[in-house]
């Protein structure tokens, strides 16, 4: 297995010069966009990785997996339907067009308005808790209990969250979200826990415990009901990736959620965890060379779903 990481880090590497950080957000700007790494865990509960595995950079969207999961585990099915679509969009993950052309519901859970829209529905039963929750949610997903989120990131992003802003107004103006909604702290939260430092160690745990339906190989316990890893896959096939889910389906086949800090998770069929590493992106928002390191491991273990 170590060698088939080695392959596909040493054949995708030489792409990285071709992505960019996500400068939109001024401290993640700052990535080295020559890093990469990536981290498989086996049936077996075993964990391979190779290259920059301890460098931290910041979950960002992968997290969203995390709202969705606990709202399908807290808030009653028909208000979460009601709430948040499962419709992929042909438009960015940051859109405020996306969500007033939808009369302000949002496509997916995997876009900025459907994390919102989570966070601010375990709010109503969870009130300033809610942030608590996520926080020691993640930790347990990806087995380290030393998680944190930086505070530079936190800052730079709340400076420049004029889309964000715009989104939760127009959820709360278009009544799909109730008008005691305390946005700012919805917003805090959403862009507080996204910017918590994980490496790509961290996040092969959490995609392994998707992979199998909420058990955990590695720890040898389970993390959630198996009904849920079914949804959760089966979102993350369709929406996961942004607007390029569907050439990621043609070229990877497996469900995957990616983030702009760099990071990407695959859940495949097989129950492996996969994740990969590099701050620069595609121009969807996407790892360009984790999306390269992703689709050698699918062909070399035959991981498509399709």
């Amino acid at each position: 297995m170590e060698e088939l990481l080695k392959k596909a880090y040493d054949k995708s590497i030489v792409f990285a010069k071709e992505g960019k950080a996500a400068d939109y957000i001024p401290e993640l700007g700052k990535a080295d966009i020559t890093k990469a790494g990536v981290s498989l865990i086996d049936l077996e509960g075993n964990i391979f990785s190779y290259g920059d595995t301890e460098d931290k950079f910041s979950i960002q969207s992968i997290l969203k997996v995390v709202f969705y999961l606990l709202a399908l585990e807290r808030v009653k099915k028909e208000k979460l339907e009601k709430t948040i679509g499962v419709k992929p969009t042909a438009l960015a993950f940051n859109s405020v067009m996306d969500i007033e052309l939808a009369e302000g519901k949002p496509r997916n859970p995997f876009v900025n308005s459907g994390a919102m829209a989570s966070i601010a529905l375990l709010y109503e039963i969870y009130g300033d808790d809610t942030e608590d929750l996520i926080f020691e949610a993640a930790k347990n997903l990806m087995g380290d209990n030393t998680l944190a989120h930086s505070e530079e990131i936190y800052q730079s992003e709340m400076d420049t969250a004029y889309n964000n802003i715009a989104i939760i107004n127009l959820m709360v103006g278009k009544g799909v979200l109730p008008e005691d909604t305390p946005r700012q702290k919805v917003l805090e939260t959403y862009i507080k826990t996204s910017a918590i430092l994980v490496n790509v160690v961290n996040l092969s745990r959490l995609s392994s415990i998707i992979a199998n339906n909420g058990y955990d190989l590695v720890a040898g316990e389970r993390k959630f009901d198996e009904k849920y890893g079914r949804i959760l896959r089966t979102v993350m096939s369709t929406c996961g990736m942004y607007n390029y889910a569907g050439e990621f389906a043609l070229n990877v086949g497996m469900p995957a959620k990616s983030g702009v800090g760099g990071g990407i998770i695959a859940a495949p069929k097989t129950g492996h965890g996969i994740a990969t590493y590099c701050p620069g992106l595609d121009e969807f928002g996407n790892s360009l060379v984790g999306t390269k390191m992703m689709e050698i491991i699918s062909k070399e273990l035959d991981l498509s779903i399709y």
